[in-house]
């Protein structure tokens, strides 16, 4: 089974949550540190952090009556995040500011309570909003494994005689079919067009980019980049914290992205000014011979693509 990147990210992220469970004075602040700092420079959470409104916590309040006077919804986040991260800058978990919420029960009980009352929420809104990203991923690896097990060859053909658009279309149909609500095809505006933009609107944006990796058409990692400078227009237009791209390949020799990041988990992906753009390698290519049959030990050759050089490349055709 596929480690994604999102099972490392909430894996982490429980990890953190659940030393900050336990309430030591010694160690606390260090943890709540730790925990906001892996929020903010994890493009994953950061953007949706990103999403909160800005705002102040006011500590004058009695602590009695702050969740009565928090709003709901993202403001209510956004102050408990707030709030977390003027403790962590005040130093040592400052007894200014959580000694209010300290009993007769000892320091620890004012821990508990802040764990409880700022630091459990915002985590479940985090895993929320990383969960509902997570279902595109899903999606997306159910459509990788279902052309490349039962449709390779009828997808080949709908390249033959569409090209790009018509697995455009196929993998926008499958979406649909799938639970993604408005998902259309090279959307009109000034600044150029998506090959599907989807719930552009909604919590859950979905930017997807669609290309084929074809030598015999001399498409190779030039349209990848075209695909990846799409994504990034659209991702900075729309204000969206992801990406996809989406790359069928004729090729014989698998493609093979290769992301920079230490943790090699599914799919390989590019973070990049807090946002995250994933690539999807969809081998759709004919075999000579199944891989059962292949020779042991042989040497595979794939078509790499390095992630890194493609962002690089990017940067220096949009200066």
């Amino acid at each position: 089974m596929k480690l994604t990147h999102t099972d490392v990210v909430l894996g982490r992220l429980g990890q953190l949550v659940t030393e900050l469970s336990v309430p030591e004075w010694l160690h606390y602040h260090d943890r709540l540190r730790e925990f906001t700092h892996y929020c903010e420079t994890t493009p994953t959470l950061a953007g949706c952090l990103a999403q909160l409104p800005q705002v102040e916590f006011d500590w004058s309040a009695d602590w009695r009556d702050w969740e009565e006077l928090w709003p709901t919804g993202e403001a209510g986040y956004a102050y408990r995040w707030d709030a977390m991260k003027q403790v962590v800058a005040s130093g040592q978990c400052n007894v200014i500011l959580l000694g209010p919420l300290a009993s007769s029960h000892g320091s620890e009980d004012s821990l508990d309570k802040f764990t409880k009352m700022f630091v459990y929420p915002v985590y479940d809104h985090l895993v929320s909003q990383v969960e509902a990203s997570a279902g595109i991923l899903y999606i997306l690896l159910r459509y990788k494994r279902w052309a490349e097990w039962f449709k390779a060859d009828a997808l080949r053909a709908i390249y033959e005689e569409q090209g790009e658009q018509g697995l455009d279309r196929n993998l926008r149909r499958f979406l649909f079919e799938s639970g993604i609500d408005y998902p259309f095809s090279e959307p009109h505006s000034p600044g150029g067009r998506a090959d599907i933009v989807a719930e552009l609107d909604t919590d859950d944006p979905l930017v997807l980019e669609v290309k084929a990796w074809d030598s015999r058409k001399g498409y190779g990692e030039d349209r990848v980049r075209d695909g990846l400078r799409q994504a990034i227009d659209y991702a900075d237009k729309y204000g969206k914290d992801r990406g996809y791209l989406a790359v069928f390949n004729l090729d014989r020799h698998p493609l093979a992205f290769m992301s920079e990041s230490a943790t090699q988990s599914w799919p390989p992906r590019l973070e990049h000014g807090g946002r995250t753009y994933y690539f999807i390698a969809i081998e759709i290519a004919q075999q000579v011979e199944p891989v059962s049959q292949r020779a042991r030990g042989k040497r595979v050759d794939a078509n790499e693509v390095h992630l890194g050089g493609l962002w690089a490349a990017h940067t220096i055709s949009a200066t």
